[in-house]
């Protein structure tokens, strides 16, 4: 690994990286063009949660060179305050996609200067910042295809920074703000409480439940469901519309998901098998928080299942474990943010014939490449324990 100038190197290549795809246009995903369009939306004065972009009560927002490129035009807008408010600034600063990409590789940046703010908290080797701006996957999905999930991912990180270094009020509010910028940081607040509380093996379940429970120590907890109410009571006027793109995604969205059909395979019923991962996940996170792990080590676990168990799997969605590859590198995830771009395949026979169908080799090699990987990796590991364990006798 790298230090001092070489570390600086490392970033500026890191920065010549992102400018080669800035300039580039999207071919592989279009939610650019919907950022766009919810910026235009609003900046109409027209709540972007009220109407789908096929409404004609938005017709004379239509152009053609972002209306046609919106995907879903029947589906009301999906994405949470704090990216409405960044689209927003978008189109005011300037109307296009070129606005979006650019300040989103600035929040790229800004989360690897975080990052390194991190690796020195842990005292580790600032080296270690390649693996993630170097991260192929990372470099097409942010620079590329200007993916607003690095926005939830940099307050995320932020969030984790404060934690780590006692910073508890802003701690929750930076993952408020991560909520806000995608829903995924709202099962980490058990795991935020649990570590204001109490930390490391000290108690047992029970007492780290009633250490939460305790008012003068969980206080902190309660900036967050505030700072989200603020965020949504611009847009509280939508009323049930508010959650309505939301919800679609959520029960019809399904894509590059085996686990999803392996279990629909068994059941026979779409909406019995997002419970049943629900739950799971929900266990899941139940059973991160009342344990003694580290919220780091937690986020990154509670990454990785949500990653297998999700019904809709874009690869763009693997930009929040990129972070914690540079802490965890687990030769299986870094593998599978390479393979996970095979399932841009399905976008060869859509462009050509209009059929949205997914590939069964695709996801073989996907999943079956990353439990080869991680099979490999953990003989490799055992074995290495082993050797140690011989010549430490």
């Amino acid at each position: 690994l790298c230090e001092g100038d070489s570390v600086k190197r490392v970033v500026l290549a890191g920065v010549v990286f992102r400018a080669t795809l800035l300039f580039a246009l999207p071919t592989l995903s279009d939610d650019l063009y919907r950022y766009v369009w919810d910026g235009r939306v609003q900046g109409a004065g027209i709540n972007p949660f009220l109407h789908a972009p096929i409404s004609e009560a938005l017709a004379h927002l239509r152009d053609v060179a972002i209306y046609p490129h919106v995907n879903h035009p029947e589906v009301p807008t999906i994405y949470p305050p704090l990216a409405q408010a960044f689209f927003r600034l978008c189109f005011f600063l300037h109307p296009s996609i070129w606005m979006v990409k650019g300040l989103l590789v600035c929040v790229d940046l800004l989360t690897a200067w975080f990052l390194l703010g991190l690796i020195r908290v842990f005292d580790l080797n600032t080296g270690r910042i390649l693996v993630y701006l170097w991260n192929p996957l990372l470099l097409v999905e942010v620079a590329g295809h200007g993916h607003v999930d690095i926005l939830g991912v940099f307050f995320l990180i932020a969030a984790l920074l404060y934690l780590h270094l006692g910073g508890i009020g802003r701690a929750f509010f930076t993952l408020a703000l991560s909520f806000l910028a995608k829903f995924f940081a709202l099962c980490l607040v058990p795991v935020f409480w649990r570590w204001t509380c109490v930390k490391g093996r000290g108690e047992s379940s029970l007492g780290r439940i009633l250490s939460m429970l305790h008012p003068g120590r969980a206080w902190p907890v309660l900036i967050f469901p505030v700072i989200v109410l603020i965020g949504y009571v611009p847009f509280l006027e939508a009323g049930g519309q508010l959650f309505g793109g939301l919800q679609t995604y959520a029960e019809h969205w399904v894509f590059n998901a085996p686990v999803y059909d392996g279990l629909f395979m068994v059941l026979g019923d779409g909406e019995m098998v997002r419970v049943v991962i629900g739950v799971l996940f929900g266990a899941a996170v139940l059973a991160s928080a009342l344990s003694w792990m580290p919220p780091m080590q937690v986020t990154f676990y509670l990454i990785g299942i949500f990653l297998l168990l999700t019904p809709t799997l874009h690869p763009w969605y693997l930009i929040w474990m990129v972070p914690f590859l540079v802490f965890y590198r687990s030769p299986a995830w870094m593998g599978f943010t390479g393979l996970v771009v095979l399932s841009y395949v399905v976008l060869i026979r859509y462009a050509a014939e209009g059929v949205w169908e997914e590939a069964g080799w695709v996801r073989g090699v996907e999943f079956g490449g990353f439990v080869l990987i991680w099979l490999v990796s953990y003989i490799q590991k055992r074995r290495k324990e082993r050797l140690d364990l011989i010549l430490l006798r």
